[in-house]
């Protein structure tokens, strides 16, 4: 499994995971970090299908809070829980 969020140490990370999840506005640099994060949970163990090929080609148009929700939505209702 990729790293989780929770253990990462550079202290980038954490911060725009709790803004995320408390709902708070997004710098471009906390979205920057999240889509960095998403990138490599797709790269674990995934048993490859169509939808998890697409959902990991997806991962570079997050952008905003809304392409985020989306794509956390997406990744969670195929099993893919990255928070």
């Amino acid at each position: 499994m990729p790293g989780f969020w929770m253990y990462e140490t550079s202290g980038v990370l954490r911060p725009a995971v709790e803004a995320y999840l408390r709902q708070e506005p997004l710098t471009d640099a906390q979205i920057a970090a999240l889509r960095a994060y998403c990138r490599q949970w797709m790269e674990g163990d995934w048993n490859w299908t169509p939808a998890i090929a697409e959902l990991t080609l997806d991962v570079d148009t997050l952008y905003s809070r809304e392409a985020l929700e989306d794509w956390i939505d997406r990744a969670t209702a195929l099993g893919i829980d990255p928070l």
